[in-house]
Formats: structure tokens, C-alpha cells, sequence
């Protein structure tokens, strides 16, 4: 885990949070939901890797209204990637082969 990265992935997620607290209820909720590890991630203070289970808030998007937010969904995503240990070498790879691509 990179404590410099997860730093900047929190960042951007609450951004994406700011963004569309207002325009919807479970932004807010999943803001509440996440704000104690947004806080210790900008501050640098996450030692050790969490289970992905343990990262509040992916029912949100799939199975409440948060899904239609694809910038809000990014976010979230790579924050929790982050936080859960970084990203796997077959992540990695996926990704840098194109296949994530629509």
C-alpha cells in the first residue's frame, strides 16, 4: 500500500463526493460511510491494508443509485484498490492491456 497514492485517491474521491452530495442522498451517505478513512488516508496514518469487505459503501453503487455516477464509481474504486493493498500484477495487466477500455 502507498500511503502517498491512497492519499491522492481519498483526495479525489472526496471530490467526486463534493460534487454529488448535492445532487443525490447516497452520496452523503457514502461520504458519512467513508469519512473516517478518507480523514486517516490524507493524513498518511493507514498502516496496514484492509480487507476489501471492510471498505464501506460498495452497496451503494451496486444497489442503490450511485451507479449512474460514473466519475463518483471511479473514484471509489480506485481509493478502495488502494486501500485493500494496491493493485494486483493480473489488475496491472488487465488494465495496461486495453481490456478495461469500452
Amino acid at each position: 500500500m502507498n500511503l502517498t497514492l491512497l492519499k491522492a485517491k481519498a483526495i479525489a474521491l472526496e471530490e467526486q463526493l463534493q460534487l454529488h452530495a448535492p445532487l443525490d442522498p447516497e452520496a452523503i451517505r457514502l461520504w458519512s460511510a467513508l469519512k473516517p478513512l478518507l480523514t486517516l488516508a490524507k493524513a498518511e496514518q493507514i498502516s496496514q491494508p484492509l480487507e476489501t469487505r471492510d471498505v464501506p459503501g460498495r452497496y451503494l453503487f451496486t444497489e442503490r443509485s450511485l451507479q449512474q455516477y460514473g466519475e463518483l464509481e471511479e473514484a471509489y474504486a480506485r481509493f478502495a484498490i488502494e486501500l485493500t493493498g494496491g493493485e494486483s500484477p493480473a489488475l496491472r495487466m488487465f488494465r495496461e492491456s486495453g481490456a478495461s477500455r469500452p
